[in-house]
């Protein structure tokens, strides 16, 4: 027996500012949930799986028109027509919540949801399985679903399905939250998991716990692979485990180091080998690059000037465009300082050795940095939309510390410029 455990699909979920991004693929990313979904379900069908469940968060929350139903529900019909009819187990999450999400197209009958009201149970008699689950009636769930999901069934294979923050993540919402613990002591042999947007195998056997990710990156925060488990039973028990990607844009973080004597045409060079690296590895998807140029360098005075920067900005960007549209450049950041030694101006007595001491005790400490991005809260109030088509978060603190650095790099390059001019 097979079955694909997938979640966090956010079916046409908007993919805000694109449109700010000189040269983004803004069909390609706006299509990429729809592709991936559709890999998903083609993978379902080339392995001849005997059903798949996806464990939440299939939309990301109310339709902008019909259209996101009516394409969902030719997928499913895709699974309904192959190997004798795939069926799909369907468990609601904080998105995709009954209060959120109104079900305003038939799905066939292939596809089966789970109650939002009490847990539920579906029983696949003829493959000896179980399927234990609830959705979200509403978007907010402060309490453990799994305090009413009932004993597993004898002699079947049993799964839990559940939208859940487990004990709770640093970059999620709290939702149904419950522990391992508690998941192992109900005595179902698989727990498959959605809500969080990376893949772990959070308990690797009686049972297996684990969550699959989501089938498509979205953002620079959710880069690398993303897919679902393929699952395969033997006997009662779990006899593989195999990631697939599903992803049709892969994100990605590249960096650049450069010394004391790099120029442009160092820069450039190593741009483009990490661009060509990226692009063996991106397997024939796009791939959306956050580029980081970093260290102290005589280039960082040109990158200081705004003429020169915006040319080699340009060039970047150029080397990029050399691999057919297949590479785009999302955003570039640039932490580079000049050629000083900044540990001897550190340890100096004067304003700024105490200035640059203050700059790290900040960067530092997490406590200090959050009391400053606080401070920006009335910003945030005053502009959230342009932040948020910027792409700007003042209140996330590596945002934080990046303006921090810059900030340090602009007061050393003026210093190095004084010293030369003397």
């Amino acid at each position: 027996m097979k079955f694909i455990h997938a979640a966090d699909l956010h079916i046409d979920s908007p993919l805000l500012g694109l449109e700010a991004y000189e040269g983004a693929p803004v069909e390609r990313l706006r299509e990429a949930t729809r592709e991936a979904f559709g890999a998903l379900v083609s993978l379902a069908i080339e392995q001849t799986v005997d059903f798949v469940i996806l464990a939440g968060d299939l939309f990301d929350g109310p339709w902008k028109d019909m259209k996101t139903g009516l394409w969902t529900a030719a997928q499913f019909r895709r699974l309904a027509t192959a190997n004798g009819g795939i069926p799909v187990y369907i468990l609601r999450g904080n998105h995709d919540s009954a209060s959120e999400v109104r079900k305003a197209v038939t799905w066939g009958e292939n596809v089966h949801e789970f109650s939002v009201r009490h847990p539920q149970t579906f029983k696949l008699k003829d493959m000896g399985v179980a399927l234990h689950g609830q959705g979200f009636a509403k978007r907010d769930v402060p309490h453990d679903l799994t305090d009413n999901y009932p004993q597993p069934v004898e002699g079947m294979f049993n799964i839990g399905v559940l939208h859940t923050s487990l004990t709770g993540s640093s970059v999620h919402d709290t939702y149904a939250p419950t522990s391992p613990q508690k998941l192992a002591a109900l005595g179902y042999d698989y727990w498959a998991l959605g809500h969080i947007h990376r893949r772990d195998i959070v308990n690797d056997s009686s049972p297996v716990i684990a969550f699959s990710g989501n089938t498509q990156g979205r953002h620079i925060n959710e880069s690398d692979a993303k897919g679902c488990w393929l699952v395969g039973v033997e006997n009662g028990r779990i006899e593989s485990m195999e990631f697939r990607a599903t992803d049709v844009v892969r994100w990605r973080r590249l960096e650049i180091e450069l010394d004391e004597n790099s120029g442009r045409a160092e820069l450039l060079d190593m741009a483009g080998r990490r661009f060509h690296e990226c692009h063996e590895q991106s397997e024939g998807r796009l791939a959306a690059v956050r580029l980081t140029v970093s260290g102290r360098t005589q280039l960082h005075a040109e990158l200081t000037k705004h003429e020169t920067r915006e040319e080699l900005l340009a060039e970047l960007r150029n080397a990029a465009n050399h691999f057919d549209g297949e590479i785009w450049l999302e955003q570039i950041h640039l932490n580079t300082a000049p050629p000083i030694d900044r540990d001897k101006l550190k340890a100096g007595g004067d304003l700024l050795g105490e200035l640059l001491r203050d700059i790290d005790r900040l960067a530092d400490n997490d406590e200090l940095l959050a009391e400053t991005t606080r401070c920006l809260t009335p910003l945030m109030e005053k502009s959230p939309t342009e932040l948020q088509h910027a792409n700007v978060d003042p209140q996330d603190q590596e945002t934080m510390r990046r303006w921090l650095r810059q900030a340090e790099g602009l007061l050393l390059a003026h210093l190095a410029d004084v010293e030369d001019r003397g």
